[in-house]
């Protein structure tokens, strides 16, 4: 088995192809040897026409038809110094370079027929021997193309399919130099994400200090009582319902009730706790709306069109509200604990407590946040890694069995793989 290194490759194939190839190199060789001669006599003979001398007795052709010959002989020079002979202007022939200069010999012949067919007429008749000569070699050049293309198309078809192995090594250069950009990457990310997991650490261990503080400690105890009664206060609302669907036929216009807008239900769809404790224990704007609604409820006509069952608790609620008092005793209980945590904020404001518990929950859930999509985009990149890694070992190994059908020798290929 021979190892060659990836970088190394093409060169050594490409030798191999010549040493396999060498007889159907040697008859390209020959045609386009022949090709050259005649496509630089066409050259010379189109020069010519520019700087012929003018024959005794000869009319000579006016200036504006100088100029059009003078330029259809430039088109055909530059198009004539445009095409590429492969055994002239480049070490390797190749199907793919043949193939192109039988296409630019098409190309010529292309040219040379839509310009001439309108300069030539202007100028025919005094050019007419040098006319006959670049057509002659145009003609050898077209038998030559022609000769050419058949012999790839009957005696270098194995030549093409060995030739076009070459197109995959770019491709698996290319796919490893994008390996190591994204293996770079993924260090650098490696290390980004263990400096934001040892922050956050930090910021967790600072936090875990500051609660040690006997303040902080009844702040904490009483956000949570705050939480609950909260929440019982909120359990105990079953209006919210009836004041969406007034607020909307309001908006609609289908319902009038004096004394109540659309902003004034709002707040108790949208934030009701904060709103009643707002008010107080008393409630009072809360308790007129409530009776108004409840008579909007009662209406036989139903101008809400709420089902029955809820119908029927809403205006329960509304009662246990409006006569019994129900939310007094709740909201004095929320109250009094907003007020005893904001006398404990006040002491944790004075240490510099709060605002440093603050600033660290809000920098601990940034962090979290970030560090969550941070190690996703991490993941992704991984993957990505891995996925590509897998492509380039199968793309090597087909690679090294397509190079061995075509030159009957085991092959490896020493590639460097960032890891």
């Amino acid at each position: 088995m021979k190892e060659i290194p990836l970088e190394e490759l093409e060169d050594w194939y490409l030798n191999q192809l010549k040493v396999r190839f060498k007889r159907e190199h040697k008859v390209l060789s020959k045609f386009f040897g022949y090709s050259e001669k005649e496509l630089g006599q066409t050259k010379n003979a189109f020069n010519t026409w520019k700087n012929r001398d003018i024959q005794e007795g000869e009319n000579t052709i006016d200036e504006k038809t100088q100029k059009i010959l003078e330029r259809f002989v430039d088109s055909m020079v530059e198009t004539l110094d445009e095409i590429r002979i492969p055994s002239i202007h480049s070490e390797d022939i190749s199907y793919e370079k043949s193939q192109k200069f039988c296409d630019s010999i098409k190309k010529l012949y292309s040219v040379y027929n839509s310009q001439g067919r309108k300069a030539i007429p202007r100028f025919g008749k005094h050019y007419k021997i040098e006319i006959k000569e670049v057509d002659l070699h145009l003609r050898k050049i077209g038998d030559l193309s022609q000769k050419i293309g058949k012999f790839l198309r009957k005696n270098y078809q194995d030549g093409k399919k060995a030739e076009n192995e070459i197109k995959n090594i770019p491709q698996l250069k290319h796919n490893i130099e994008r390996l190591g950009s994204i293996k770079g990457k993924i260090d650098g990310m490696d290390k980004t994400l263990l400096e934001m997991q040892e922050n956050l650490k930090t910021f967790e261990s600072d936090l875990l200090k500051l609660s040690e503080d006997a303040d902080l400690q009844l702040f904490e105890k009483i956000e949570r009582s705050e939480t609950l009664k909260s929440n019982e206060l909120r359990d105990s609302l079953k209006f919210k319902k009836a004041f969406k669907k007034l607020k909307k036929s309001l908006e609609r216009g289908s319902i009038y009730t004096r004394g109540i807008r659309e902003s004034d239900l709002r707040p108790y769809i949208k934030e009701p706790v904060k709103k009643i404790l707002q008010e107080g224990p008393k409630i009072e704007r809360l308790r007129e709306i409530l009776i108004k609604t409840r008579l909007i409820l009662e209406d036989e006509k139903d101008p809400l069109k709420l089902k029955a069952d809820l119908k029927n608790k809403i205006i329960v609620n509304i009662n246990q509200i409006v006569s019994e008092n129900k939310l007094e005793t709740l909201i004095n209980e929320n109250l009094e604990i907003q007020a005893r945590k904001e006398e404990i904020r006040a002491r944790l404001a004075k240490k510099g407590i709060e605002q440093k518990r603050t600033e660290l929950k809000n920098k601990i859930s940034t962090l979290t946040l970030d560090l969550e999509h941070y190690s996703n985009d991490l993941k992704h990149r991984k993957r990505e890694y891995k996925e590509l890694l897998s492509k380039i070992s199968n793309d090597r190994d087909d690679l090294q069995k397509k190079i061995e059908e075509q030159i009957g020798e085991e092959v490896k290929i020493k590639i460097i793989v960032p890891n």
